[in-house]
């Protein structure tokens, strides 16, 4: 018995002289170095469409970078929405971050010191296939903090009957956009009173300011608080906005309950053929629309089919076109308890590889378009790219624009002013309490106050 525990003892010192120990500096076990994944749980498994889970696809990509790579495991962690952040928050603030995580653009994780940059792991063939705005979106004084796996369009919809019936030309819209006037025109022709029910052109959430940004955004203004700290929606394009918003209340082109809509009860009304243009919706809903087309058919529900349109934001005469976006990658970190290079060169040949052309899986699944365009190009079919609304999509991916990149007290601020003063007093101005000139006024000055 002596003999055999003598014998277990020099094995495990052996492992432990040969850098084989659990424990190792570099985070190793079996030998192998490990590397730890913190992610979400994007989508669920769908077995009556055959669809894997989200968890399943990053499994298969775990399984081929560590076939492709003897001397690394992969432990990952499937975080919850509600909790996730704030898991990691605790984390990263105590220096033991996981080595790679997935999150929307944060300078925040940057002014920690344990956000890796990408540059010196990536070469200029994953440069070249990554979309421009993926590069935008997550760089930071000229170095690329995260990989996208997708972006996220914001768009509008439309039901193409009611939009062709009042005289809409979807193809050039889709191509060339439309101003703010022509958008009118067409939602003015199609809000009407037809068998006792009211149709509006035009209908969305009033719940919160996203759609003024929208059309903030395609009126000049790309900000409501710069990188330099001003309050960007304190001018004459701010009341500008409000009132064309205004006018389409007043006229009966939207309805003038818009402060107590919410998202879900526009989607209804667009289904139930109340509403001709509706927002936001993005490329999402083109998958959606055409289940909900087959479940018609199949007699699973009611209704009337809809041929359904993706829609630009219009922007006012003179301005610039402008789509918004966004879209969470993989970012990259050390520990405060530095790991050594090759764990972080590990570290970053695992997040290259699941963030690589196959993972575009993901955004395929989600029907939105991958960050990558050999990605775009895999799942071209799935994605429905060869159709009108999938060439929209592929044209609007050339002028998205990323949003403000605030320092972390700045973006607190930023915070504070849209709960303080700008959702409070739009609230206000879309029930009639306030004119657009008033709310500007009253909107300004909390930002002001809190900026200073």
């Amino acid at each position: 018995m002596r003999k055999w525990i003598l014998l277990a003892i020099i094995f495990c010192l052996a492992a432990t002289a040969a850098g084989c120990s659990g424990k190792g500096a570099g985070g190793s076990e079996s030998g192998k170095d490990v590397i730890t994944v913190w992610t979400f749980p994007h989508y669920r498994e769908n077995a009556e469409t055959g669809q894997k889970s989200y968890e399943q696809h990053l499994q298969e990509l775990i399984a081929e970078v560590e076939a492709e790579n003897p001397d690394i495991k992969v432990k990952y962690e499937i975080l919850s929405w509600e909790e996730g952040d704030k898991k990691f928050d605790i984390a990263l603030n105590s220096g033991n971050p996981p080595d790679i995580f997935f999150s929307v653009m944060q300078p925040k994780f940057i002014k920690t010191g344990l956000a890796v940059p990408l540059d010196d792991y990536l070469d200029d063939a994953d440069f070249a296939d990554l979309e421009q705005f993926a590069i935008d979106n997550f760089s930071i004084d000229g170095k690329l903090w995260a990989i996208s796996q997708w972006i996220s369009i914001h768009t509008w919809g439309g039901n193409r009957k009611m939009m062709e019936e009042a005289g809409a030309d979807i193809a050039k819209i889709q191509k060339e956009g439309w101003t703010w006037q022509e958008f009118y025109d067409i939602a003015k022709k199609i809000s009407k009173e037809e068998n006792g029910k009211k149709i509006y052109g035009f209908a969305t959430q009033g719940k919160n300011e996203e759609t003024l940004t929208h059309l903030m955004r395609n009126n000049g203004v790309i900000k409501s608080v710069t990188e330099d700290g001003k309050f960007m929606w304190n001018g004459d394009k701010a009341v500008e906005t409000l009132n064309f918003l205004k006018k389409m209340m007043d006229e009966g082109v939207m309805p003038k309950e818009t402060a107590g809509i919410d998202a879900q009860k526009v989607g209804d009304m667009f289904n139930a053929g109340e509403v001709g243009i509706y927002g936001r919706t993005g490329p999402y809903q083109v998958r959606f629309n055409d289940n909900r087309n087959k479940e018609i058919e199949a007699g699973k529900i009611e209704g009337e089919k809809i041929d359904f349109v993706l829609l630009p934001f219009p922007h006012n005469e003179g301005e610039k076109e402008v789509a918004t976006g966004g879209g969470g990658g993989m970012w990259l970190f050390k520990q405060k308890n530095y790991k050594g290079d090759k764990h972080t060169e590990n570290a970053a040949k695992v997040l290259k590889h699941i963030t690589g052309t196959k993972s575009s899986v993901t955004a395929a699944t989600l029907f939105i378009p991958p960050a990558r365009k050999s990605g775009q190009e895999m799942f071209a079919d799935l994605l429905q790219l060869n159709t009108d609304n999938g060439k929209f999509i592929q044209r609007t991916l050339g002028y998205v624009v990323p949003g403000a990149k605030l320092e972390p007290d700045l973006a607190q601020k930023q915070s504070q002013i849209l709960n303080d003063g700008i959702r409070p007093k739009f609230q206000g101005f879309l029930a009639g309490e306030l004119t657009a000139e008033e709310t500007v006024q009253q909107w300004t000055k909390v930002a002001e106050g809190i900026l200073k």
